[in-house]
């Protein structure tokens, strides 16, 4: 079984741009968004612009990460809805408008965590299945994230065992989706991995211990986790 590291620990300023393409990046390439609603004509009198207001969804093609997801919902609550993958506009607005609010969110967001110190890891998604996905068996080992370590391996990992380690176990969530058949022909997907993240977040907050803000997200074929550095 293969053990070990894949990338070393680095803990940092964060150098948050997630990555290039993400759905960031395409914010303001969908000229979708906002785009006018042409109605057509009747003999009754028109309905008050009020009563005739549909939201307008930017479908983003991919899932926000966790962590810029919940910002914006606290940013943009009143105007917004933030979904998974869809920012739904809440108010009449111009499609300028809209984009100019986001894009100001967005620049608050990195630049806050351009302040702050962040651990990463970061491996080739094909690499990722390739080397610890490429079955669905249940003779499969375990497949972890350690935070401590900063590294993904697989096997009986007897060294993230400790006290100090962190493991986040990534194999049973992104196993289960497959198994499912919510991975297109039982290939690792960015949503089993995300799935496999927040049920480590959620776990942590059901059992009152801190997940570090846990997060992943996909660019130029990796795939980047990022969280908080554990306590020395």
């Amino acid at each position: 079984m293969r053990n070990g590291p894949l990338v070393h620990r680095r803990a940092r300023a964060s150098r948050f741009a997630y990555g290039t393409p993400t759905p960031l990046e395409r914010l303001h390439a969908l000229a979708a968004f906002g785009s006018p609603h042409t109605f057509a004509r009747h003999a009754r009198p028109a309905a008050p612009e009020a009563a005739r207001f549909e939201p307008q969804r930017l479908h983003l093609g991919s899932r926000l990460p966790i962590n810029l997801r919940h910002f914006l919902a606290e940013q943009l609550g009143p105007t917004m809805r933030i979904e998974d993958d869809t920012i739904v506009a809440l108010r009449p607005s111009s499609s300028e408008a809209l984009m100019r609010e986001l894009a100001r969110a967005i620049r608050r967001f990195s630049a806050e965590r351009a302040r702050e110190a962040w651990s990463e890891c970061a491996i080739l998604l094909d690499r990722l299945e390739r080397e610890f996905f490429a079955s669905v068996s249940d003779e499969c080992g375990p497949v972890v994230l350690c935070l401590r370590c900063s590294c993904v391996g697989a096997g009986p990992l007897d060294q993230h065992c400790g006290t100090r380690c962190l493991p986040v176990h990534l194999g049973a969530e992104v196993r289960a989706q497959q198994l499912e058949g919510k991975c297109a022909n039982g290939t690792l997907t960015p949503d089993a991995l995300h799935h496999a993240v927040e049920h480590f977040r959620n776990q942590r907050t059901e059992a009152g211990l801190p997940h570090y803000d846990l997060d992943c997200y996909v660019a130029g074929g990796q795939v980047i986790f990022t969280w908080r550095p554990l306590p020395a």
